[in-house]
């Protein structure tokens, strides 16, 4: 792809959960690309750490620094946050991405969750390769809306939410865990 420009790839072994329908475990890619219009986006399976750096630090940092959860439901998702993974597939370049996610993970911190069990997949917005990851993590796993943030337990997706909550990421986390009727915006899963 002439309109990309590799800037960073390295490379490292991650240990993360890795759902028995999905593929085997996949390297933190950290991988911080320029398109065609010179927008700097990751892609791949990347650390948090990579959100509070470089480009991306400009939405993400307030963005997380300023959510404030309603922490009754926050506490109210510890208990049952136990035994869980989260995968989230987001776009650097996608505006509900940028004010989703760091939401999310603001609130995962609120509840104490293990930030090991969240895995961060970055998609691209290319025509050539739209909505994908260069490992294709996204396979099988219908995305098609950014972000998707898919929760798991023994290693099965028990709910999802896509690209925004329906009432509050609080509230639609704790629907999903209680195993309470939760249809996400955009139900893909008809």
């Amino acid at each position: 792809m002439k309109s990309l420009i590799w800037v960073v790839a390295a490379i490292c072994m991650t240990t993360t959960f890795s759902p028995a329908h999905a593929q085997a475990p996949t390297v933190f890619a950290n991988t911080e690309i320029k398109n065609a219009n010179g927008d700097v986006m990751l892609l791949g399976h990347c650390n948090i750490s990579m959100l509070r750096q470089g480009a991306f630090q400009q939405w993400f940092i307030p963005g997380f620094n300023t959510y404030q959860p309603d922490t009754s439901v926050a506490h109210s998702l510890v208990p049952l946050l136990k035994n869980k993974f989260i995968e989230i597939f987001l776009g650097t370049w996608c505006g509900d991405s940028r004010r989703e996610v760091p939401r999310m993970l603001k609130l995962l911190e609120i509840a104490g969750f293990d930030i090991q069990k969240v895995k961060l997949i970055f998609v691209n917005n290319t025509a050539e390769a739209y909505k994908q990851s260069p490992q294709h993590e996204e396979a099988g796993k219908n995305i098609k809306r950014v972000p998707t943030m898919i929760v798991y337990e023994n290693q099965l997706e028990i709910g999802r939410i896509i690209e925004y909550p329906v009432e509050t990421l609080e509230k639609d986390l704790l629907r999903i865990l209680k195993a309470e009727k939760y249809v996400p915006n955009y139900n893909q899963l008809k």
